[in-house]
């Protein structure tokens, strides 16, 4: 009989992070059915204003009632904030149903959260990891924080997955660009390391470098042009907005090299992507790049906010190109190995046989498959 699923999560509308994730199991229905799993998916909305407040209590909660009697597992899909409370909610009705339930953690910045939060909020977490039945977490460090919270039971550790680059996976082939550019993917924000970027590129084009930057993701455009001014290389930023599909492929394509020097980073799709595309990866040496990232053999992980360092990092790839074409290939089979969609699922359903099975207190503990491959 079919372990039935419900996911938990953002929707309508919504871009990047939990949102991309969702869509992608979503594509993955049929993968799961043939392992005796099927999956629904409820939608949430913002609190960012009194009538989302209320549309919440009086038209979700109801909904997710009737969802939730259907369905053996409720699987919550939890980030900071407003996340971790309509989650919490939805939580305690389906205890109410004596549903069993996951919670899934992605946010890298989680653990500043809880330890900077309100004594209630700091309950109502601890609350939350305790009595759930499973807890997944998208990275082992994000893992090893969850379990000093949780205290009990085995933390599972789930990656994310880059299905459109999984399945296009190529040997990568000679820089397509006369001039070389570095890649980089994500929200435009301070908490992604773009301005240390910025700050890297300044001082590698001070040394005679010719080189650009090309951002691609959502934010404060403009915020950023002024930004890569004041450093000096308004002339080597190229902010590409939002792509997907094969424009964001042909990005990564054309790269020297892939940059995110994130503050914090809970696992990190855009790198898998850059990874799936025989890109070498500079990254900032914690969370999900502790997992993607083997240090000198498919890139280079810096300290935060260390921008001559990632200058360096830099550096060293685009002086020998054979040897990062070498860690490009090293990075694509390491993504292969542990990433394909295929190994994700077999995680997941893992995870919901135990849930349904054993419940909370007794769940089978599964072998972290990052720590057999380092």
């Amino acid at each position: 009989m079919s372990i039935r699923i419900l996911h938990v999560g953002p929707g309508r509308g919504q871009r990047g992070g939990i949102a991309s994730i969702l869509a992608q199991l979503a594509m993955l229905r049929s993968t799961f059915e043939q392992a005796g799993v099927s999956t629904s998916f409820f939608e949430t909305r913002g609190f960012r204003t009194v009538g989302g407040i209320l549309a919440f209590a009086f038209i979700d909660v109801p909904r997710f009632v009737f969802a939730a009697k259907k369905t053996d597992v409720v699987h919550f899909h939890v980030s900071e904030r407003g996340s971790l409370y309509r989650k919490f909610v939805l939580f305690l009705v389906a205890a109410v149903l004596r549903k069993r339930t996951v919670f899934h953690l992605h946010s890298g910045n989680f653990e500043r959260f809880v330890e900077n939060a309100d004594p209630l909020t700091r309950f109502l977490c601890r609350s939350f990891l305790q009595r759930v039945d499973c807890v997944i977490a998208v990275s082992t460090p994000l893992a090893n924080w969850l379990q000093s919270q949780r205290g009990t039971d085995a933390v599972h550790v789930v990656g994310n997955m880059a299905l459109g680059a999984e399945q296009r996976v190529f040997t990568r082939r000679s820089q397509a660009c006369e001039r070389p550019y570095i890649a980089f993917a994500g929200r435009l924000s301070e908490a992604k390391g773009l301005e240390d970027l910025f700050r890297a590129v300044a001082e590698l084009t001070g040394k005679g470098r010719d080189i650009q930057v090309r951002v691609a993701g959502m934010g404060d455009v403009e915020c950023w042009r002024r930004i890569a001014f004041k450093h000096g290389i308004a002339d080597r930023v190229i902010f590409e907005g939002w792509l997907e599909g094969d424009a964001k492929l042909a990005f990564y394509r054309g790269a020297s090299l892939f940059c995110m020097p994130s503050h914090f980073e809970s696992f990190g799709i855009a790198t898998l992507e850059a990874m799936f595309c025989s890109l070498p990866v500079v990254g900032t040496r914690l969370g999900g790049f502790l997992d993607l990232v083997v240090e000198g053999v498919s890139g280079y992980l810096v300290d935060v906010r260390d921008s001559r360092a990632l200058a360096d990092a830099i550096s060293k790839l685009l002086d020998d190109p054979g040897h990062a074409r070498k860690m490009g290939v090293a990075g694509l089979a390491r993504a292969c190995a542990l990433y394909r969609s295929t190994s994700i699922v077999q995680r997941y359903v893992q995870c919901y046989r135990n849930a349904h099975v054993f419940g909370a207190g007794e769940l089978v503990s599964t072998t972290k498959h990052l720590e057999q491959s380092k």
